[in-house]
């Protein structure tokens, strides 16, 4: 015993040096609510580590966040992750029906607390009052994206007066939806949304699109449907429609033809509208012989030869140069 004494003192004492362990105060490891979800967001790309949060009593007296969360426009699985964990994790649904929020909700079995909110009226005020005080709320219509012809508006401008921070949940949109398998050759829409439910003010929107000469979406109830087929089909009767009819439901319908066509094969309508109403095309009109003796002429004072002439308003005209020279207009080469 004594040898094995002697052996153990022998020893270094950089080597044998006893080092204490290093004694923190305890802290409390938990998993992000969704106002904490971003701030981790950058070290976790870094360091590959599970989020995780520590936070201070400052930052739970932050204001919070309003969510605009864009939910199915008829087949519920038409929801993503991000929309789901928002909705569970947030302190408060606003929503425009709360029944129909709540065939939502149940179907994935999320119990956060909703109340009704209606664009009108003191709804927006009080809502914001509860983010200042640090509530996160996440704001949802019956179907899309709330404030795209829908309710939201009023409290999202609320926000940005308070100068509280609005963060999109996007997804599913009946706009969108059909404008993918329209077919539309041109690469620019106009999203409209709902028309006018006067005639007259209903007329006169269709004019303004038509006039603009691209494809516009617009939204109608079925009760307003063949009016409103028929207000195209009186004002601009050669335009083409594609229009869906309870899109992503289990009645689905996508149809396209003319307006008149459209009359005929909605004898009935049932469900909810979206349209694309594309105006016929605005080609140039066909010149004359007048109008390219004429061009040849303002060509020719300008110092062309008949061939420079020709070629300049055949590129111009569409016309075979061959026509272009039988309408030279002067006797003679200049």
């Amino acid at each position: 015993m004594a040898a094995l004494v002697r052996l153990y003192a022998s020893v270094p004492c950089k080597q044998a040096r006893y080092r204490p362990p290093v004694l923190t105060p305890p802290v409390t490891i938990r998993y992000p609510t969704v106002r904490e979800f971003f701030v981790n967001d950058q070290t976790t790309r870094r360091t590959g580590l599970p989020r995780v949060c520590l936070m201070s009593d400052a930052a739970e007296s932050q204001p919070g966040v309003l969510y605009v969360v864009a939910t199915p426009i008829g087949n519920l699985e038409d929801i993503t992750l991000r929309a789901l964990r928002v909705l569970r994790e947030v302190d408060l649904i606003a929503a425009e029906h709360v029944p129909v929020a709540r065939t939502l909700l149940r179907r994935y079995e999320i119990e956060t607390p909703v109340l009704s909110y209606h664009d009108r009226g003191p709804d927006a005020r009080r809502i914001v009052g509860r983010i200042e005080q640090g509530q996160s709320v996440a704001l949802v219509s019956d179907a899309g994206t709330p404030g795209v012809s829908d309710p939201g508006r009023n409290l999202v401008a609320a926000a940005v007066d308070a100068g509280i921070d609005i963060v999109p949940i996007p997804g599913a949109a009946a706009s969108v939806a059909l404008w993918s398998v329209s077919g539309a050759e041109s690469p620019r829409v106009m999203l409209h949304g709902f028309l006018p439910r006067k005639t007259n003010e209903r007329r006169r929107a269709i004019e303004r699109l038509a006039a603009l000469g691209q494809p516009s979406i617009v939204f109608e109830s079925p009760r307003r449907l063949r009016d409103t087929l028929q207000d195209i089909a009186d004002t601009v009767p050669d335009a083409q429609l594609v229009v869906g009819r309870e899109l992503t439901k289990l009645h689905e319908q996508i149809w396209r033809g003319t307006p008149a066509e459209a009359i005929e094969e909605f004898t009935e309508p049932r469900g909810e509208f979206t349209i694309i109403f594309t105006p016929p095309a605005q080609g140039a009109q066909p010149w004359t012989d007048d109008d390219v003796a004429e061009a040849l002429a303002e060509a020719a004072s300008q110092g062309a030869s008949r061939s420079q002439a020709a070629r300049f308003v055949a590129q111009q005209s569409g016309r075979p140069r061959r026509d272009i020279y039988a309408l030279w207009p002067f006797s003679q080469e200049r």
